[in-house]
Order: C-alpha cells, then structure tokens, then sequence
C-alpha cells in the first residue's frame, strides 16, 4: 500500500509531540510505502490532482527522513492523510478541496469535505448539552458582556492550535484582549468561553479511532497562569476516564463517524467538552509514555481497514 502524508514543514515538526511521523514509523514496519508532500506541492487539471512527493522514511531516532522528490498522481495513492495543522485557510482549503476528487481508489483520512464544514473549536457546539457556556461573535460589546456575566472568561481564536493567542479574562481585562485578537485575526468572529477552574487540575484529551477512545492522557499546566497545552510547558500524566469521559465519547463517536472524521482528539475539562481536534489530532505519544503502551498500531489496523 502506498500511503501520502500531507504534512506541514518537515523542519517545523515537533518530534517530542508528533503523531503523523509515529504513524509513519508503524505503516513502514508493516512494509507499506510511505510518501509525504506540502500544501504547495499539489497541482489541480482538468485531468486530475498531482503532487510533487517526497518518500518518507523515519529514522530510529523518531526524525523524518525526506527521498527525492518525484510528481505523482494523487489518485496512486492508495491512503492519503491530511495531517497539516490550522489554521484551515486559503492554502488548506485548495488541498482539501482537490483531494475531493481523488476518485474512489483513494481513501482522504480525515474526509476533506467534513473537515472544511466542521471547525474543531465550533464542533463542540454541536452538542450544547457536554460544552460550557460559549459564546462566538465579532460584536466587542456582546463578547465583553458574556465575560462579565461569566466572572472569568476564556478569549481564543478560531483559526488557531496548540493554545496560540488563548487568554483567561476578567472582565476589567477583557476589552483589550478581544479587540487585539479581532484585529490579529481580520474577518474572523472570537470565541468567549466560561473559564473552568478545573483545568488546574488537567485538561484530558481521549484520541477517538472510528468514533471510539483508544486511550487518554491527562495535560497539567505548569503553573496556574499557564495553558493545559503540551505546546505551552504543561506536563502530562496517566489518566482513567470517568461515567463523564466516557458519555462525551460515546456521544460524539457515531457523529465523527457518520462524517468521516476518523482520526479526531476530545478535549475534556472537568467533564465539559473544549475542543474536538480533527484537522491533525495529535499526542498519541503521550498517551504511549503514561500507558506504556504502543497505540499506533491499533490506529494502522483501523486504517488499513478502512482502505481494504
């Protein structure tokens, strides 16, 4: 099977946190080809979508390995996994929208269509019942009034990931925060959020396979101003999922699976449902370190799977 990772920059890839590069690693062992390009590598025709390809191999040390380059047919691709991280702008659209067309042959993981129509900040939204009081808006006064009902607050982009340009608020701090990031991010509504002083004690991220969690871990922040994000310092640890965990997972999975999402990271702060990451869900090796166990090749079986 020959399989093409679209990846962001070999050189921008954080290998500690890096879950495409492990998945890699797993579908070589197997004996399965393995090929990554970039957004700007993909061509579109009138006779089909092509990319510019480069082999990858993943050396012991868990660094990418990149061969030479070589246009390819996008449609020899027997599997191809969309692993680019946010924002989903003009670039990311022009690839999802290619790989569309692929033809039957070719399996997109996750479905480019369902990535584009579900943005993984709003997708909690979907099921108002499991997330906290939110309110998303370019309407500073509508914001600034959520925040002070809500006594404490959290600002975050839309667009962004791994806790870029995130800001707990008060409502006496509120106002310059929202503006800031309305005009760092043109064109773009803000999310406000209930502010969950259970974040102190993790954020837990459950990584779903098909609809179903394979497995959790737990992100502390590294001090009480700090983000529960691995990209902002926050330490990991070994967790169990709750009656709560679990409701949020099964509630979710039938919808990830009915669009496609096959791959998709939950994060759950004391029992409320933040995210639901589905462009690049990521620490698989973190749940690999506090289980010591391997996961990826349970997720290499669904995929294979999926493609049989």
């Amino acid at each position: 099977m020959r399989v093409l990772f679209v990846l962001d920059p070999l050189e921008q890839l954080q290998l500690e946190t890096e879950t495409s590069l492990l998945l890699a690693a797993e579908f070589r062992r197997r004996g399965h080809e393995t090929w990554y390009s970039l957004e700007e590598d993909f061509t579109v025709t009138d006779r089909g979508v092509y990319t510019t390809a480069h082999e990858l191999n993943v050396l012991p040390t868990g660094a990418p390995q990149a061969g030479e380059a070589q246009v390819e047919d996008a449609s020899e691709f027997s599997l191809i996994l969309m692993r680019q991280d946010p924002p989903v702008d003009a670039a990311y659209r022009f690839v999802a929208q290619a790989l569309t067309s692929v033809g039957e042959r070719t399996v997109v993981v996750n479905k480019p269509e369902s990535v584009l129509a579900w943005n993984e900040k709003l997708l909690p939204l979907h099921f108002p019942d499991l997330c906290p009081p939110t309110l998303v808006s370019r309407h500073v006064e509508a914001l600034e009034e959520f925040v002070r009902a809500q006594g404490t607050a959290v600002v975050k982009p839309i667009s962004e990931c791994s806790g870029r340009g995130i800001h707990v608020v008060t409502a006496e701090t509120a106002p310059p925060v929202i503006r800031a990031t309305l005009q760092r991010y043109p064109g773009d509504p803000v999310i406000v959020q209930r502010y969950l002083p259970e974040v102190l004690s993790g954020d837990k991220r459950l990584f779903l396979v098909g609809g179903e969690c394979i497995g959790a871990v737990n992100r502390v922040p590294a001090a009480p101003d700090k983000l529960a994000n691995i990209h902002q310092g926050a330490r990991v640890e070994a967790t169990a999922l709750n009656a709560r965990d679990r409701y949020i997972a099964e509630r979710v999975g039938p919808f990830l699976r009915q669009h496609g999402l096959w791959l998709a990271g939950l994060d759950v702060i004391g029992g409320f449902l933040t995210e639901v990451n589905v462009t690049s869900p990521s620490a698989l090796r973190q749940i690999n370190a506090v289980t010591g166990k391997r996961h990826e090749p349970r997720v290499v079986d669904f995929l294979e799977g999926l493609v049989a």
